[in-house]
């Protein structure tokens, strides 16, 4: 499957970055029943909106659905295309999305010994085999390989509330009004 998304990547990118977004990453699911499913999630700086979406949904599907060009054949016939943003709390598969995690609070699955983990922290730094993160005070060294899951975590309160920048006063009650 590495193969499939690393190829599908490949073909999807200059697409994406024609229509000024980034390729954050390409998933294929097998479905029990049905179709697979192709998740492709896009980004760009200030983040997407559904025209954006639309647009890249369109162009990836023209490229998937031309004769004898689908990029790989583990896809040809049926599948559900999926297209959206990484969201606010993003997977973290490749180095890449570490790299812009760094300073960032993550959750992390992994397998230490066998025995699965979970923890929090703060990225602190990484190297090519490994992640490194405060974890309640103390240095944990995490290797890539032992990762079996990881993203992001959004913290409520930690930025600032557009909404209430534009927000309207609120208008008097009747018995506040003089008359």
């Amino acid at each position: 499957m590495v193969d499939t998304q690393h190829s599908l990547a490949a073909s999807f990118a200059p697409v994406l970055n024609e229509l000024d977004l980034n390729l954050y990453d390409v998933e294929v699911v097998s479905a029990s029943q049905g179709p697979r499913i192709l998740r492709v999630l896009v980004d760009r700086p200030g983040g997407v909106d559904l025209e954006a979406i639309t647009a890249a949904t369109q162009a990836l599907s023209e490229i998937l659905d031309s004769p004898g060009e689908t990029p790989d054949p583990v896809i040809a016939g049926r599948y559900t295309l999926e297209v959206s943003s990484p969201g606010l709390e993003r997977p973290l598969r490749r180095i890449e999305h570490w790299e812009g995690a760094r300073e960032k609070t993550v959750t992390v699955k992994f397998r230490d010994e066998g025995v699965a983990q979970r923890v929090k922290g703060v990225v602190v730094s990484l190297n090519g085999t490994s992640v490194i993160l405060d974890v309640d005070g103390r240095e944990q060294e995490i290797l890539f390989s032992e990762i079996t899951g990881a993203r992001t975590v959004f913290e409520w309160g930690s930025e600032p509330r557009l909404a209430t920048k534009n927000r309207k006063p609120k208008s008097k009650k009747k018995s506040e009004k003089v008359a």
